[in-house]
Order: structure tokens, then sequence, then C-alpha cells
């Protein structure tokens, strides 16, 4: 006669057959079960079990599909990996090329995770304040502005990607970021500016970091020269830069002043906003080609070098394309209040 069950393994066996598993599976998992046990139990728990379809048996019924892609969407599962984690919980043991199918079937797909900086709940208001006060400008307004900053170019490439999961809503959630903070290992800097007619002249600083007194000296050269090419003066451009420290410096403020720019729109520009910067896509445009390269540089000086060789080929089109981006730019910063955007 077989041992009566206990009432924690009845509770466990009524669970595991109303999730839908086999007997097979149960067996597995609990030996001393037999047949005519999860008969009567199936009878008395599930009376009514569909009759099964033709063909193979999907892994994954609806409901069970329905609460993995809500967790992906939100960001409660990281990926695959977790969804098969949660699923073999739930008594489903499934491959991750089978997960991973599954997910595009319900027209799940995995997109990069956008690298961004953090943005504090201070720096949002004044982020969300700036965006209101300048969305009143067109196309024509915004290629009036000369876009600046630097970036760091590394020896050896870029940092890994990260992936989410999403249905395709563009609205950014905080799971799809990636907050990163910038190096200082391996590679050069490099300054320059765009306009709407074409790539600024650009300084590449090798060794050491940019100071006060060295980012005037690349006023001096790279920024006057910039403008001289272009036919333009400090006071019919509108200069735009971040708000690092050797950018509001009072050495930096009084050369601006010294040199006829309008300092008060200089340094109006809101703090954490690399996304609101064109530029920053020039520099992503620029690191792509040169990731092209078949090998990678082995000193700095040959990183130099390439890099004054690629940054000279991107066109004015192209500069032209991001700085007309601007309105957009400006929407998606209201739209998040302040916020992290998908640019």
């Amino acid at each position: 006669m077989p041992a009566r069950l206990t009432q924690d393994l009845r509770n466990t066996l009524q669970s595991l057959l109303q999730r839908g598993l086999s007997f097979s599976k149960i067996k597995n998992l609990y030996p001393g079960v037999g047949n005519s046990t999860l008969t009567r139990l199936r009878k008395l728990y599930c009376p009514d079990p569909a009759r099964p379809l033709g063909g193979r048996p999907k892994k994954l019924g609806a409901k069970t599909m329905s609460l993995v892609s809500r967790e992906l969407r939100s960001g409660a599962l990281d990926g695959p990996r977790a969804a098969q984690e949660s699923l073999r919980l739930m008594g489903h043991d499934m491959s991750i090329n089978g997960i991973r199918k599954s997910l595009r079937r319900n027209g799940l797909k995995s997109r990069r995770k956008v690298k961004t900086n953090f943005v504090s709940k201070t720096n949002k208001r004044l982020r969300l304040a700036w965006a209101k006060k300048h969305r009143h400008l067109t196309i024509a307004d915004w290629r009036r502005w000369v876009f600046s900053d630097e970036t760091r170019i590394n020896l050896w490439g870029s940092d890994g990607n990260s992936f989410y999961w999403t249905n395709g809503d563009r609205t950014m959630q905080p799971h799809q970021v990636k907050p990163q903070v910038q190096g200082n290992d391996g590679g050069v800097m490099f300054w320059s500016c765009i306009t709407a007619e074409g790539l600024g002249y650009g300084t590449t600083i090798i060794e050491g970091s940019v100071n006060s007194d060295l980012y005037v000296d690349i006023l001096k050269t790279s920024l006057v020269d910039t403008l001289e090419h272009f036919g333009k003066t400090p006071s019919n451009v509108r200069f735009q830069q971040d708000r690092a420290t050797p950018h509001t410096s009072g050495i930096t403020k009084q050369w601006f002043t010294d040199n006829g720019f309008n300092l008060d729109e200089i340094m109006d520009w809101p703090p954490q906003s690399p996304d609101l910067n064109p530029i920053e896509h020039v520099w992503h445009l620029l690191k792509l080609r040169l990731n092209k390269y078949p090998t990678r540089p082995s000193t700095k000086e040959e990183l130099e070098r390439r890099i004054n060789i690629q940054w000279y080929k991107i066109t004015e089109k192209e500069c032209q394309k991001y700085i007309d981006s601007m309105p957009a730019r400006i929407k998606a910063v209201i739209k998040s209040k302040g916020g992290s955007t998908h640019y």
C-alpha cells in the first residue's frame, strides 16, 4: 500500500499539475509518486483539462508568455537568462535559444542600452527649464550655434555593450540606460566643434587633462581659426560648451569677455546634458570610422594621426543633420521631464 501523502507534498503536486507539468517530469522530481496518485490528484484539482491539440505543443502558454514579456519590458528581468531562471521556478524548462525565439514571436526585440550620464533631481529641473526656454527656436536659429566638446578616444576601442528587451516603445525607462563615468586610461583627449557649415578645427591632447590654461589656448587657436574659416564672429554666433570646471573658471570667462563673446549665453548650458549636444553623435561617427582600421594603433601618436585623417572626412551634411535635430532633442527632454533621453 503506497505511503500516505503529506500535506506539503500534496500542495506541491497540486501546484505542479495546475502549472501543466507532465507526469514524467513530476515523477522525475518525486520518484515515489505513481501515475495513479497523479491521476487522482489531477481529477481532483484539474477536473476539466483542455484536450491537447495536434502537432508539437507550445513550450509556453499565453498567460506565462505575457507575464515574462511584461517583466522584461519593465526591467524586472534583465534578459533571456533571467527569464530562463524565472520559468524554471514556474516549472518550465527551456533553452536560451527557445526563450529568444518565443520573445521574438511575441514582438519583443533586443536593443542596445543607451549609455547616458546620471542626471540628478536638481539637474532634471534645470534641464527641463532650459528646454522650455529654448523650445521656440527654429532650425535656422540652431544653425547659428557652434557646438563644442572634448571626447576621450581609447587605444583599444570602447567598452562592451549591454542590451534590453522592448516591444518598440521609444519612451526611455531606467533599466534601458547604462550610466557611465568617463575614464582616463589608454587614450587621448580630442577637442573640436561643429557648425552648420561643417567641422571645426581640432586639438588632440596626448598627455594629461584639460585645465583652464590649456582650454584658453585651445579657444585661441582651434575656435578662433574655425570662426575665421567660416567667416563668423563672436557677435553673430552662439558658442556652446558644457559646464566642466576649466570651461567655467575665471580665466576662461575673462577670455570670452575680452574677445566679444556673450558670456551669459555661454554659461547658460544646462548641467549633465550631453544628449542635448549634437556633437556627441559626430564623436560616435568618428569612433566608428576609427574602429574600421584592421589593426589598433600601437602608440598615441599613431592614434592622433588616424583621428586627424578621419575627423576631416566628416561632411557638412552630416554636421547639419545632427544640428537640425535640436528641436527634437528639446521635445525629448521636455517629454522626459528633464531626465535622460534616447539621444
